[in-house]
């Protein structure tokens, strides 16, 4: 289902060739206006009940889809998939979790990436539940190493929120190995990395910056002299397997973990094949029923900590 305005939509899907039997797949559901990235994130609830992502969200919640994926408004996306679809029993706050690349060529799992600044360790704790079962289902990793992201790997490390968050974990039937230490989330050595959401948004965003001026930094070199140039056509195949690793657009959106339906949110400035990327990730967590699998886990391995209920 593509929602937005009809008006706008329809004339563009027949420009990109989805006629015919294609353009059968694809089903409009009209929505009035949009929430643009200057809007409040709040305004799903009450001045844009009418915008696109509203409109989609309340789709899930009806049962009439099985997930959303959003390129437009972080805020709004995550408000929207709260509020209108809600929350899974247990689950005190949802979390955006990100697929970071890593050098043995899985990605490390790192959540909460901003939707929550100001964490507690009990939710910390929740947010590397939801993550092992999001790396198990969804990624395919058997058994997944789970850490906490501090300054240092002893147990003595941290601030009181980690160090309290990882005494929860020692008592749950996972895969926590302790502490892990920003290099941790680029060697692989976990496979699911936890941590506050103000933390986890600013490694990710940096981590974008810095991924962005490698690739860049790496075409201007190869343009600078005539050895250069042959040199970057003989290493074209490495060159461009190392630059689809860092590439954002291979995982497409982050999941927000702990709603009732699947919800993926991606970035404004997504290309066609990051949003492919982020329905096939939509797809996989509705195949593998993420959320189910959240639910059962929380009951079951965290019964104190997820003792309140979902909206």
């Amino acid at each position: 289902m593509l929602v937005g305005d009809e008006a706008k939509l329809r004339p563009l899907l027949k420009h990109h060739g989805l006629v015919g039997k294609l353009a059968e797949r694809v089903e409009i559901i009209h929505a009035a206006s949009v929430v643009t990235m200057e809007d409040k994130p709040t305004s799903v609830l009450k001045d844009k009940k009418d915008s696109s992502i509203r409109v989609a969200t309340q789709l899930v919640r009806e049962g009439r889809a099985d997930g959303v994926v959003s390129m437009g408004n972080t805020g709004a996306a995550m408000v929207a998939s709260v509020m209108v679809i809600g929350t899974l029993d247990g689950v005190d706050r949802p979390c955006l979790a990100n697929a970071m690349p890593n050098m043995k060529g899985r990605p490390t799992v790192l959540l909460d990436v901003g939707a929550n600044v100001d964490s507690k360790p009990e939710n910390v704790a929740q947010f590397a539940l939801m993550g092992a079962v999001y790396a198990k289902e969804v990624l395919g990793v058997a058994h997944p190493r789970i850490g906490l992201l501090s300054v240092g790997e002893e147990d003595t490390k941290g601030n009181e929120t980690t160090r309290a968050a990882a005494q929860i974990l020692r008592g749950v039937d996972i895969n926590f190995a302790g502490n892990a230490e920003g290099r941790d989330i680029w060697n692989g050595h976990f496979d699911v990395v936890a941590c506050d959401g103000f933390v986890g948004n600013v490694v990710l965003k940096s981590s974008e910056s810095l991924a962005e001026g490698i690739m860049r930094g790496l075409r201007d070199s190869l343009k600078q002299s005539l050895w250069s140039k042959v040199g970057g056509l003989l290493a074209k195949g490495a060159m461009k397997s190392f630059i689809k690793r860092l590439d954002y657009a291979e995982y497409g959106g982050a999941p927000l973990l702990g709603v009732k339906g699947v919800s993926v949110i991606g970035h404004g400035r997504s290309d066609g094949r990051a949003v492919a990327s982020a329905i096939r990730a939509a797809l996989r967590a509705c195949e593998h029923r993420v959320n189910e699998n959240i639910q059962t886990s929380l009951q079951r391995m965290l019964p104190t900590v997820s003792s309140g209920e979902g909206r």
